[in-house]
């Protein structure tokens, strides 16, 4: 009878055992369906995963994707996360960059072509959505643009804040300069024709010098870190060196031309990027599978932005390193 109950015992303890061990693979496999971030983190995985295996027999591609939300400028605590995602995949045949940003500061922009230029014999940069400002120059940087139906880069003038009424603004640099161009123009059209030059005079010494040598400067460095890239890698395979500079000098007029443009958010197309400025951009249509892949990553990573309150994202198969608004992560 004693055995009999311990047997009863040890039956049942199993029992509760096993209770508890398909409670706990049933509360995982729940836990794991609710957790969001990395179930999305793993479909991204095997996008990046897909569109690395469409890359051409014999190369050795690897994908990177760095998207930022609308209000998550480029800035000195993306070379770090680059340079991390970078060493992550080691160095490549070809490296190709998805990239989605509204800009920022052009000199970090430099610095993050020389990065993944140094991980890779070719590098190509891929628009699903926008790349402006300093986000275009990155592209410039590049040997080839992917672009679709939607993806858009912008005019590449710089842009200055200011206070406007107590409200900080981005102003272009440009802008400052025409006006004092304005002036002076002015001032000498009124003195030749000996007219009261002294309105013209107090406006232009109301202009803060120092700030407009700030913001001429700025168009010279933009121009200047432009032409490098184009005329090294877009460019490359123009010859002979004059038509090579005719080219260049003819994109950046365009590219920085606050007249042509008018505001700084203005959408340059893929058609434009490939007609007009010459750029080497390949054109993907809406049903190409490279271009369907490229669209189903870029929608999951900017979802990923607004649901976890997340500023930007660099990633690769292999890390993921992410900031939020108010805090770097």
């Amino acid at each position: 009878m004693a055995d009999q109950e311990q047997s009863d015992s040890r039956d049942k303890t199993k029992y509760v055992k096993d209770a508890d061990k398909r409670r706990a693979q049933i509360l995982s496999r729940v836990l794991g369906e609710h957790d969001l971030y990395t179930a999305q983190r793993d479909k991204r995985v095997e996008l990046l995963e897909k569109l690395e295996a469409q890359a051409p027999k014999g190369k050795e591609t690897a994908y990177i994707a760095f998207i930022c939300s609308a209000g998550a400028s480029i800035d000195s605590d993306d070379i770090p996360a680059f340079g991390d995602v970078l060493l992550s995949i080691g160095e490549v045949d070809q490296l190709n960059l998805i990239i989605d940003s509204p800009g920022g500061d052009g000199t970090i922009a430099e610095k993050i072509i020389e990065l993944c230029r140094a991980y890779c014999k070719e590098f190509k940069v891929i628009v699903p959505n926008r790349a402006k400002s300093a986000a275009t120059i990155i592209a410039l940087g590049a040997d080839e643009i992917l672009m679709g139906y939607c993806s858009e880069l912008g005019p590449i003038d710089a842009q200055v804040w200011v206070v406007v009424g107590g409200v900080p603004r981005l102003i272009s640099a440009q802008s400052f300069i025409d006006s004092r161009v304005a002036l002076e123009k002015r001032y000498y059209s009124a003195a030749r024709s000996r007219r009261d030059t002294k309105p013209i005079l107090q406006q232009l010494a109301v202009l803060d010098a120092p700030f407009i040598d700030h913001c001429v400067k700025l168009m010279e460095f933009t121009r200047e870190v432009a032409r490098k890239y184009l005329g090294k890698y877009m460019f490359a395979k123009i010859t002979p060196a004059s038509v090579k500079k005719k080219a260049v000098d003819k994109a950046l007029k365009r590219l920085s031309s606050v007249d042509v443009f008018k505001v700084h958010g203005r959408m340059i197309d893929g058609n434009a990027a490939k007609t007009e400025l010459k750029l080497n951009v390949r054109l993907l249509s809406k049903d190409n599978p490279l271009w369907e892949a490229l669209w189903e990553y870029y929608v999951r990573a900017d979802m990923m932005l607004s649901k976890f309150g997340v500023s930007k994202v660099i990633e690769s198969r292999t890390e993921v390193l992410i900031r939020g608004r108010t805090t770097n992560e």
